[in-house]
């Protein structure tokens, strides 16, 4: 799936849920803080937003995150497993250390 198919299928997503919601462009633009302009641009898949617009436009929609996200298809799992076996480190990353306390 390429970034603009993503933005599209989220698009359509927040579409939906504004629909569903009742709500125009224009309003939901207002309580984001953007222009409706923005919004539309978004809902057409057509615009790259802010993860702060994402979060907030699910908040005033009533809907969750997840939501949002449906329809977007999962990562070639095994292109990305050929990725990090060729990239993997020899030695563990700083936050990967345990503790003799912390199993």
């Amino acid at each position: 799936m390429t970034n603009r198919d993503i933005l599209q299928r989220v698009g359509q997503n927040i579409k939906a849920a504004r629909l569903a919601a009742g709500i125009t462009q224009e309003c939901l633009a207002e309580l984001v803080g953007v222009h409706w302009q923005t919004i539309s641009g978004i809902e057409r898949g057509r615009y790259p937003f802010a993860v702060t617009s994402f979060v907030r436009i699910a908040q005033h929609l009533g809907v969750s995150a997840d939501s949002l996200l449906e329809g977007i298809n999962p990562p070639d799992a095994k292109r990305a497993a050929t990725i990090r076996k060729a990239l993997a480190r020899r030695r563990k990353p700083k936050g990967a250390r345990l503790s003799k306390d912390h199993p």
